[in-house]
């Protein structure tokens, strides 16, 4: 999260969107950062669980910030989503943070259905993308660190970092960026 703020804040992004709101705590701490740039509009989460949708809005609105972030119940997958994402922010999403599934097929479909709809120099980050994190996938199919890692192989002329990709313990005292779980950076070229 102290990554995304970075970037959010130190770059004045107000157009992002999420995909996999979960509980809505990211939504939250994302909210309350463009609230204080005085974004309008700034964030759209998909989430395609009801109860945690509900939960995350409850939440979202007990903080006062309807106007400033929105949760829809829907996958971040239906063909609808990207015009969704473009007719709520007011055009295409400068920052994309992938955190839905950690199932490996859920990231690489994502990273190729939106991709395209990120605004030229945005960015596009992940979460999990360390080899750690890949036992989150149920599935055992290499989660997003394998999804990443394929959509890097198919599109070598886009870069992508991955920060502690290569972790496989829960300790990293030697890294500056200590998230075991990894992350990821896709910046889209000009």
């Amino acid at each position: 999260m102290s990554v995304l703020h970075g970037l959010i804040m130190g770059s004045g992004i107000q157009h992002i969107v999420q995909l996999g709101t979960h509980a809505g705590y990211s939504a939250l701490l994302l909210g309350f950062s463009l609230r204080q740039m005085h974004a309008q509009n700034g964030l759209l989460s998909f989430e395609i669980d009801e109860f945690l949708y509900r939960f995350a809005r409850a939440w979202l609105e007990r903080a006062g910030l309807n106007s400033v972030v929105k949760v829809e119940l829907r996958s971040s997958l239906d063909p609808a989503s990207p015009q969704l994402a473009r007719d709520y922010l007011g055009g295409a999403p400068e920052l994309i943070f992938l955190d839905s599934s950690h199932k490996h097929k859920q990231p690489l479909d994502e990273l190729e259905a939106w991709y395209p709809v990120l605004a030229p120099g945005g960015l596009i980050v992940l979460h999990d993308t360390s080899e750690f994190a890949a036992s989150f996938d149920v599935t055992q199919q290499g989660g997003v660190h394998r999804a990443l890692r394929e959509w890097r192989e198919a599109h070598p002329e886009i870069e992508v970092i991955s920060l502690n990709r290569k972790v496989l313990a829960m300790e990293t005292p030697q890294m500056i960026y200590q998230d075991f779980c990894g992350a990821g950076l896709i910046q889209k070229p000009v």
